[in-house]
């Protein structure tokens, strides 16, 4: 069998079941611009040596972005690390189940060279020029949403797929359990997150349940329009009830940045998220109580991103400890 019509295989039988359905379209298209369509992909698969996959990936590394016209192959820039990882990570899973099937005797893949990941901070709001966005963004109609992603760490999926019946006011918390996704250029509610973790309860405070009562009365009047029609009962909504596109809300967030020249460009949408991250760090909150807030799946996925956070705590507990100990 040709590692393109095993890979092919693989995917529909192991891996694209358990997929959310965006998550399947990036796989699958990894595989077909990239393995499908290499030499190593006209192969047999047990032909194919340790040598093969490390010239295949190396190649991948230095240019597989390519820009293919008729008549001309056009080598563009090379293909990003992460990318490369995750070719290299297919491959891994593919070859293991080759070997489970009996068909090869061992997972050559695993014995090619790990990618190395460059390393770059996220960009992040400083807690000045978080308030100083908010204050910026208060008559917005997205202003309430702003606040929640600052102080409570949520998703964009996760905030636009909140419904009321989610929102707890006697107790004071909500339960993140829905997710508003784009899937096919089409706007959906998904009744499951992006993992187990994803699935949790977020306490909040005083200040945000002020925030939403008004927000919720504020819903209440825009409701009475004709061809208002909010069928899932969302907390964010347009002003006819329809869904959020959560394209258009980042492109909204994005265009606040842009007009505020005290923010770096580099600053997006899911920056907040990785500032929420960082703030909470510096505040002395355990890595384990920001990883089930945030609903990371994995510790180790938060320390990788957040280690400058990290050392910077670090730093500030060997001073601590000089101070008191001196």
């Amino acid at each position: 069998m040709l590692l393109k019509d095993y890979i092919t295989y693989w995917f529909r039988t192991y891996r694209m079941p358990h997929q959310a359905r965006n998550t399947q379209e990036t796989t699958w298209s990894i595989i077909k611009n990239h393995i499908i369509s290499s030499r190593i992909g006209e192969m047999e698969l047990t032909d194919i040596t340790v040598k093969d996959l490390q010239e295949f990936l190396t190649g991948e590394l230095l240019h597989g972005s390519r820009m293919k016209l008729r008549y001309v192959d056009f080598v563009g820039k090379p293909l990003s690390h992460h990318s490369v990882v995750k070719l290299r990570q297919l491959l891994i899973a593919t070859f293991k189940q080759a070997v489970k099937e009996g068909i090869l005797n061992r997972n050559i893949a695993e014995d090619t060279e790990p990618i190395p990941l460059p390393w770059r901070d996220a960009p992040v709001f400083t807690p000045e020029a978080q308030k100083k966005f908010l204050l910026a963004t208060k008559r917005s109609r997205f202003h309430t949403a702003f606040v929640m992603l600052f102080f409570l760490g949520m998703r964009r999926s996760e905030l636009l797929g909140l419904s009321w019946d989610a929102v707890d006011f006697r107790r004071n918390i909500l339960h993140i359990r829905k997710v508003l996704v784009i899937e096919d250029q089409q706007v959906v509610l998904r009744e499951r997150t992006k993992t187990r973790a994803s699935i949790r309860t977020l306490p909040f405070p005083m200040e945000i349940k002020c925030m939403l009562r008004e927000w919720k009365e504020r819903q209440k009047e825009e409701s009475k329009a004709d061809g208002y029609d909010n069928p899932d009962n969302l907390v964010f909504c347009n002003k006819d009830g329809s869904p959020i596109n959560p394209d258009y809300f980042s492109r909204n967030f994005k265009n606040y940045v842009r007009r505020m020249n005290f923010l770096s460009n580099d600053l997006h949408l899911h920056s907040v998220r990785h500032s929420w991250a960082t703030n909470m760090i510096q505040c002395g909150i355990a890595i384990t109580d920001v990883q089930t807030l945030g609903g990371w799946s994995r510790p180790d996925t938060l320390l990788n991103v957040y280690a400058h956070t990290v050392k910077e705590s670090q730093r500030k507990a060997m001073k601590k400890l000089f101070r008191e100990l001196q």
